[in-house]
């Protein structure tokens, strides 16, 4: 197998692998959230179950509403 080949297949490996990492850390990210959501409906059971369904990991505060994410802020 000639080097440039070798090289190949391990750029396919290493992305492969960036993959994996960036799946499993959006995963952590997403678990921590719910955890800390848990924890604020402990805190204020009393909290508007519906309007705290609207939090989700993926969305930012602009204008003082919450929207998906965007890599620009929103706007």
């Amino acid at each position: 197998m000639s080097a440039l080949e070798t090289l190949k297949q391990e750029k396919t490996r290493l992305e492969s692998d960036v993959g994996a990492l960036q799946a499993s850390v959006a995963a952590q990210y997403e678990d921590i959230f719910n955890y800390a959501l848990e924890q604020v409906k402990l805190l204020f059971p009393d909290l508007d179950e519906k309007r705290l369904s609207e939090a989700d990991a993926l969305n930012q505060m602009v204008d003082g509403k919450l929207v998906p994410f965007t890599l620009l802020g929103g706007k």
